[in-house]
C-alpha cells in the first residue's frame, strides 16, 4: 500500500538507449482544451510526480521513504518540486494538480524532513523556495480564505498570530501551520551550516530559521485558557465559544476542526512538547490531559457541523479507545505525547495494542482501522512495529516505542542494515525494560535518524510490567524550554496599538493593519513610516511585506528608534534587497533587542516609489533550537528561485 502512490506523471518520449522524459503540465489553474490525441497542457522537460495528500501523508509516509527508499525519495520530492517550477506552488493534495482540498501546506514540512536527514536527490533551494512562498506569500485569487493553493488565510494569519474563523477550519490551518513552520526553520537552519551554501545567503537564513522557529509557537495563540483547548477565534480576538458553549466532544467546523473534535485537536504540537505540557500545568498535566482523553469514550453523538454521523465519527466510536480516532490521520500521533510527559510505558501498550488488534483481516474491508490514504496508515504499521515513530516531523528524528517482532531486518539500501532484536517479546512482554543501540545503553526515548541511516543494532529488552526506562532519560527535543510560560511572538504595532503617520501627506495606515492584501505607495526622496506607541515597546525582529506593485518592491532601508521624536538611533540597515513574490513576508532579526517608543523605517532604494503591504515589529525571547543571535555582516540575498 505505502508504494502504491505517489504516481509518476511523465514519460519517456525518447528511447532506451537515449531517454527523452517529459511531462504535460497540470500544476496550472488553467488549461486549453484537450483532444482524444493530444494534450491541452504545455510539454515540458523533466520528471513530475503527482497523487499525494499531503495533510495525510506527512506524518508517517514520507518518514517512511526516507527509512526504506532513501534511494529514491529524493527524486520524489523533487518530482512535486516540478509543480513549484512549473505553476509557482506545490499541489496541497495533488489530485493531480492543484486542487482546494484539506488544510496545510504539508510539503512543507515533508520534504523539510528529509532534506534535514540528508537524504541524496533533493534540490535543497528550489524545496526551500517553494515552502517559503507558502509560508509567506498571500494567497492567489479574488478569496484569500478560500483558494487552491498556498495557505487560506495567510494575507492575515502571520500577523494576527493566528489563523482567524473566517477561513473555514481555521483551527487546523492554524495548527497545521505552525507544524509547517517548524519544518522550515529546520531546513533554514541545516541549509545555514551547509558548506556548500554560498555566504551571502547565511545569515539570511540564519534569520528566516530564527524566525519561523518563533513563529511555530504561534499555536498558543489558538488556546483557550478558559475551555483547556484549542478552538477558533476571529480577527479581533474573540473565541468562538464560551466556556459554557464549548464541548470538545463536537466534530467539525463549528469550532473550527478538520474531520475530528477538540480532544484529538488538544495534543496537535507535535514539535514542541514541553510547550504543549505546560498549557497543561507541566509534564504531568499533560499525562493527565492524555489520561482523560483515553478515558472519555466516544459515542458518535455529537456530529456537530457535519449534520450527521459520518464515517470518521464512526470509526473513532468503534475503536473503543476513549476519544481516540485512530481511523483517520490527524490523531495517528497523539499515543506518542506520553513521551513529553515522562511515561513511555503507556504509549508502549497503545501502540501495541494499536497493532495487535488495528490490522487484522484479510477480506475486502478488513485490515484497516479506516482511512489508509496514500499508504499512510501502513506507514504507521510499518514503522511502529519496528518500535520507531516520526513525532517531530521535519526534525530528522523518531521515537521509541515497543517493537512487534522478535527479530526485524530493514535493508537501507545502502550495503546497511536496521536490526532490530527483541527476543522475549510477546503480547505480554510489550514494555521496553532497556535498550541498547550498537551495543550502548541508550536510555532517551528517541533516537536520530544519523543513528539509524548508516546501519544500527537495536537491543530491546522486553517485559511484562511497566519499567523506569525512558523516565529518566532524555525525552525528545521541543522548541520551547521544560516549564517555560514564555509567550508567542508579538506584533507591537498594529490596530489600536499606537498610530502611524508617513512621509509627507501618504496615508499609511495600511502597511499596519495585519493585512497583506492592502498596501502602501510612498514616493518622492523622503519614504518613511513611523511608528509611535503610548511606552517604549522592546523588538528584535521585524518584517517587511512587498505589494503587488512589482517595480516598487522595497531594496534598500535603515531602521531607526527614539523615545523623544527629535534624536534617531540607527537600529539596521538593509541594502541590495529583493523579493520574489507579490505580497511576500520577509523577516529580520536585529543584532540585539532594543526598546523605544518610536521607530521609523526609512526607505532609501532606487526606486522612485516604494510599495509595502505590511510592516511588523516583533518583540520575542530566545528559542532554545533557534540560532544564537549573529550581527549581520553582508546584505540578505532573495530566496533561491
Amino acid at each position: 500500500r505505502l508504494n502504491l502512490y505517489p504516481n509518476s506523471g511523465h514519460e519517456n518520449v525518447g528511447t532506451a538507449d537515449q531517454p527523452v522524459i517529459k511531462h504535460a503540465v497540470q500544476s496550472s489553474d488553467s488549461t486549453p482544451s484537450s483532444t482524444p490525441t493530444e494534450t491541452g497542457s504545455q510539454v515540458v522537460d523533466g520528471k513530475v510526480y503527482v497523487n499525494n495528500g499531503f495533510w495525510d501523508t506527512y506524518r508517517t509516509a514520507w518518514s517512511a521513504y526516507s527509512l526504506f527508499a532513501p534511494d529514491k525519495a529524493g527524486e520524489l520530492v523533487d518530482g512535486f518540486i516540478q509543480q513549484y517550477r512549473d505553476g509557482g506552488w506545490v499541489s496541497r493534495w495533488s489530485s493531480p494538480g492543484y486542487a482546494n482540498l484539506m488544510t496545510g501546506t504539508s510539503s512543507d514540512v515533508a520534504f523539510a524532513d528529509l532534506y534535514v536527514k540528508g537524504i541524496p536527490g533533493i534540490d535543497a533551494g528550489d524545496t526551500y523556495a517553494a515552502a517559503l512562498r507558502n509560508a509567506t506569500v498571500a494567497p492567489p485569487g479574488t478569496d484569500p480564505d478560500n483558494t487552491n493553493v498556498g495557505r487560506k488565510g495567510n494575507h492575515r494569519a502571520p500577523f494576527l498570530g493566528w489563523t482567524p474563523s473566517s477561513v473555514s477550519e481555521g483551527v487546523s490551518w492554524g495548527l497545521e501551520g505552525a507544524i509547517n513552520d517548524y519544518g522550515i526553520a529546520n531546513q533554514a537552519k541545516t541549509m545555514a551550516e551547509d558548506p556548500a551554501t554560498p555566504d551571502r545567503d547565511r545569515q539570511r537564513l540564519r534569520e528566516e530559521s530564527a524566525y519561523f522557529f518563533e513563529r511555530s509557537r504561534n499555536y498558543l495563540n489558538t488556546f483557550d485558557p478558559a475551555v483547556g483547548f484549542f478552538q477558533g477565534r476571529s480577527s479581533d480576538g474573540a473565541f468562538k465559544s464560551t466556556p459554557d458553549e464549548y464541548d470538545p466532544r463536537v466534530w467539525g467546523n463549528e469550532h473550527d476542526y478538520t474531520e475530528t473534535n477538540g480532544w484529538n485537536f488538544a495534543f496537535h504540537v507535535p514539535f514542541d512538547g514541553n510547550g504543549l505540557a505546560t498549557l497543561y500545568g507541566g509534564r504531568q498535566g499533560l499525562a493527565d490531559k492524555l489520561d482523560e482523553f483515553f478515558a472519555t469514550p466516544e459515542t458518535g453523538e455529537f456530529p456537530g457541523s457535519y449534520g450527521g454521523v459520518i464515517h470518521e465519527v464512526r470509526e473513532a466510536r468503534d475503536w473503543r479507545m476513549g476519544q481516540w480516532g485512530f481511523s483517520n490521520q490527524v490523531s495517528h500521533h497523539i499515543p506518542w505525547m506520553y513521551l513529553y510527559a515522562g511515561q513511555p510505558a503507556k504509549t508502549q501498550a497503545i501502540v501495541r495494542e494499536t497493532l495487535q488488534r488495528g490490522y487484522l483481516g484479510s477480506e475486502i474491508g478488513q485490515g484497516y482501522a479506516g482511512d489508509e490514504d496514500n499508504g499512510e496508515q501502513s506507514a504507521w504499521y510499518l514503522l511502529a512495529s519496528l518500535g520507531l515513530y516520526p513525532l517531530q516531523v521535519g526534525s530528522g528524528n523518531f521515537v521509541i516505542g515497543s517493537p512487534l517482532f522478535t527479530k526485524a531486518t530493514v535493508d537501507l539500501g545502502n550495503g546497511k542494515r536496521l536490526v532490530v532484536n527483541a527476543p522475549k517479546n510477546s503480547n505480554q512482554n510489550v514494555y521496553v525494560q532497556n535498550l541498547r543501540v550498537n551495543g550502548r545503553v541508550h536510555p532517551d526515548t528517541w533516537i536520530s535518524y544519523e543513528d539509524l541511516a548508516d546501519g544500527a543494532v537495536l537491543d530491546f529488552e522486553m517485559g511484562p510490567e511497566p519499567s523506569r526506562w525512558g523516565t529518566r532519560g532524555a525525552a525528545p527535543p521541543s522548541v520551547s524550554e521544560p516549564n517555560t510560560d514564555r509567550p508567542a511572538i508579538a506584533d507591537v504595532t498594529g490596530p489600536g496599538r499606537g498610530t502611524a503617520v508617513g512621509s509627507g501627506a501618504d496615508d499609511v495606515a495600511a502597511a499596519f493593519d495585519d493585512n497583506s492584501r492592502t498596501e502602501v505607495r510612498l514616493s518622492g526622496t523622503d519614504r518613511s513610516l513611523t511608528w509611535t506607541g503610548s511606552a517604549p515597546a522592546t523588538v528584535d525582529f521585524y518584517t517587511v511585506s512587498s505589494g503587488a506593485e512589482t517595480g516598487a518592491y522595497p531594496t534598500a532601508w535603515e531602521l531607526q528608534g527614539s523615545n523623544d521624536g527629535k534624536t534617531w538611533t540607527t537600529i539596521d540597515e538593509r541594502t541590495e534587497q529583493e523579493f520574489s513574490w507579490r505580497r511576500q513576508t520577509r523577516p529580520f532579526r536585529l543584532a540585539e533587542a532594543v526598546s523605544y517608543e518610536r521607530y521609523r523605517l526609512g526607505f532609501t532604494g532606487p526606486e522612485s516609489a516604494t510599495t509595502v503591504s505590511e510592516v511588523e515589529l516583533l518583540a520575542s525571547s530566545a528559542v532554545g533550537t533557534a540560532e544564537p543571535r549573529t550581527t549581520r555582516t553582508s546584505p540578505s540575498s532573495p530566496p533561491p528561485t
